[in-house]
């Protein structure tokens, strides 16, 4: 009788605490960087995104003697701090960077496919990954030259 006693209090505390524990922490998607899959999922886009754009000959030229490393990080940063991610971009802007590169519209578009492509391979929603593009898209102006 006790035991049976002690069930019919134990099993609804821990019901409830197994609720109560569920909701405690509920995702953080209140930011595009969290939506975007936070640091692990936007880093591992980038290097897939970077490392394919290197070897693909529509955008490889760009990419020659470039540290690929270092235009990773950078790019990641930069998404993190546009996207609500809690950093700050530091590098250099995006005119300067890209000034001596002559990078052509159709190299730029490119990247974009492949970029869109891999958040698209990561399961990024459509929702988030084209809210990022949409912030990223004004970009286009200050890497490609005009004419």
């Amino acid at each position: 009788m006790e035991m049976q006693r002690m069930r019919s209090v134990c099993l609804p505390v821990l019901a409830a605490c197994i609720c109560l524990a569920a909701g405690a922490a509920p995702p953080d998607d209140s930011t595009l960087y969290a939506r975007l899959g936070g640091e692990p999922t936007v880093s591992k886009v980038i290097t897939r995104t970077i490392e394919r754009a290197a070897h693909d000959p529509r955008t490889q030229r760009s990419f020659d003697g470039v540290k690929l490393a270092t235009v990773e990080a950078s790019i990641v940063q930069q998404i993190c701090s546009i996207s609500g991610g809690g950093c700050k971009y530091e590098g250099e802007t995006m005119a300067r960077a890209h000034q001596s590169l002559n990078i052509r519209a159709s190299e730029f578009d490119a990247l974009v496919d492949m970029l869109r492509e891999e958040f698209d391979a990561a399961g990024v929603s459509a929702g988030a990954k084209n809210e990022l593009l949409k912030q990223l898209a004004p970009m286009k102006r200050d890497i490609v030259p005009a004419g």
